[in-house]
């Protein structure tokens, strides 16, 4: 008995300490079964939820025989569904139909660029002449006029706007 017990403890040493561990197949092909798709997309809601909302129902209507109905809450109820709500909200509602050719008026009225392959862009940018504008503030303050009033110098400043290339190689 005592041979059976120690020769069975040495397997299980063995076995723990890893020595009969069983190395894994690397080349082994593991198959998982395919996704499948539900037949029917318009699943219905459980019973229980339906049930919720028949007793939900019939308790507003018990309230609204007891305690009558407010006319902000005559509101909530005509709309249907938070997107109907938060179209509403939005005024999203009230959008005129012919958008489209409103908006095809509006881009034709933009201001067409000479070229679609310009590199550089030329802005001209109106900017505080700081120099002057520093001599008019300290004639101000000698002769002990504001500041805030007489016009302020400006001059123009073209700057150029690198535009971003498009393709790799131009």
């Amino acid at each position: 008995l005592s041979v059976v017990l120690t020769l069975n403890a040495c397997s299980n040493v063995r076995d723990s300490a890893g020595v009969t561990r069983k190395s894994i197949d690397e080349f082994q092909v593991i198959e998982n079964p395919p996704l499948i798709i539900p037949p029917d997309f318009n699943l219905l809601p459980p019973d229980q939820l339906e049930e919720k909302n028949i007793d939900d129902e019939e308790k507003e209507l018990a309230q609204e025989i007891l305690f009558g109905l407010d006319e902000n809450e005559i509101q909530t109820v005509t709309q249907l569904s938070t997107m109907n709500q938060i179209l509403s909200q939005a005024d999203a509602l009230d959008a005129s139909s012919s958008i489209r050719e409103e908006l095809d008026r509006e881009f034709a009225q933009e201001i067409k660029t000479d070229g679609i392959f310009q590199i550089n862009w030329e802005n001209e940018v109106e900017v505080l002449d700081a120099i002057k504008e520093s001599e008019r503030i300290r004639n101000k303050n000698f002769e002990g006029e504001s500041i805030a009033e007489g016009d302020v110098p400006i001059k123009t400043k073209k700057i150029k706007i690198k535009k971003k290339k498009r393709f790799f190689f131009f």
